[in-house]
């Protein structure tokens, strides 16, 4: 009988975050991996201002510490090792003295296949949230940074007669990008990036990640449009009467899922491109650091997709490459598509048809 292999750490060592793998040696989140890169190309010498204990203690997944150098010198205490790093300190111990640890290996395979399921995981738990999200809220995208998670708030729902509302049906898609910003806001990228780069990072990416989700829900689920998540429409059958709203707005719900049906996008392509879009480094206004931070994570989200496309047809799988990142133009004509929506709604149904700031703010950040 063969011995049980024990389970494989999932804690990152540093920052206690959750972590897929080893990376330089030592048990860490992707967020940790990539401080330690960036950290040894630089050579920081930064000191620390709070006595060097800032990554000691208990409570670091509720509030992780901005110190570089605390986490740096951590990273290096636990035994990171760069492997280009030609430094051979008098504190590291000889090898002939050292212990031997047993640890599972941990191929590249196992990190993908790790990375590939919390996507997965995140966006399951966008699908069961959509289906009951029901919230009135009407709050700005730096409310949303500044705030902690609403999540909570979206699975306890509440209920409302949106006609007695001002807004006069149900926003589904408001409420869909108010949920992707939570969703986003769980990611080891996200918590990399300071403040204001969150800001800039939400107003660009969450109306276009939000559209991308809702139709490739419907695609999957062999819908022609793009439907509620409770398989009924988007919009008041009242709007379907209305030839202005229905042209403008089979448009909408029917334009972006058209690439998705001619490639037959599989499920790990469509997390990928997720990731690509919202990892966008060339937002303007980004910190040096936050478009290196979103570089990183892109630029690796992109080396995956790739290889998945020409692991499963390497002749065509640059080209398969090239056409799923295409989608991202249909994704951004949806800016234009839901202005039309509104104007249209505005002249033939209600004239104070209600606008969100989710919204208003993503289409003045057209990018």
């Amino acid at each position: 009988m063969s011995a049980e292999i024990p389970d494989r750490p999932n804690t990152c060592a540093i920052c206690q975050q959750k972590a897929f793998g080893y990376n330089y040696d030592v048990v860490s989140c992707n967020a940790c991996k990539m401080f330690f890169r960036r950290a040894n190309t630089e050579r920081i010498d930064e000191k620390c201002k709070r006595g060097g204990t800032c990554f000691d203690g208990d409570d670091l997944l509720i509030t992780r510490p901005r110190c570089r150098a605390c986490r740096y010198r951590k990273c290096k205490r636990l035994g990171m090792r760069h492997p280009k790093s030609t430094d051979s300190s008098e504190d590291e111990p000889s090898p002939k003295n050292s212990m031997v640890v047993w640890r599972p290996i941990v191929t590249e395979a196992h990190i993908h296949s790790n990375v590939l399921e919390g996507m997965r995981h995140l966006n399951r738990t966008r699908v069961h949230v959509y289906s009951m999200i029901n919230v009135i809220e009407d709050p700005s995208f730096i409310d949303l940074v500044v705030d902690g998670s609403r999540l909570g708030i979206y699975m306890r729902p509440k209920p409302i007669v949106w006609e007695d509302t001002e807004r006069k049906l149900k926003p589904w898609g408001s409420l869909g990008v108010l949920l992707v910003v939570e969703i986003i806001k769980t990611m080891d990228v996200y918590k990399e990036l300071l403040w204001s780069d969150r800001v800039i990072l939400l107003k660009n990416v969450a109306f276009k990640s939000h559209h991308l989700c809702i139709a490739f829900d419907s695609y999957i689920a062999k819908k022609g449009r793009v439907l509620a998540p409770t398989g009924g429409e988007m919009f008041p059958s009242v709007l379907f009467d209305i030839p202005e709203c229905r042209d403008v707005i089979m448009d909408l719900l029917t334009t972006p899922m058209k690439p998705l049906q001619d490639l037959k996008l599989t499920e790990n392509e469509f997390l990928l491109l997720n990731m690509i879009v919202i990892c966008n480094p060339a937002l303007a206004g980004l910190s040096l650091h936050g478009q290196e931070v979103l570089s990183n994570c892109q630029r690796e989200s992109s080396r995956l997709l790739l290889q998945i496309c020409m692991n499963n047809d390497p002749k065509n799988g640059p080209a398969r490459f090239a056409s799923i990142l295409a989608i991202d133009h249909y994704l951004t004509r949806q800016r234009s598509v839901t202005k039309r929506v509104v104007v249209s709604l505005r002249q033939n149904w209600a004239p104070n048809f209600f606008f969100s700031k989710v919204l208003t703010e993503s289409f003045s950040n057209n990018q």
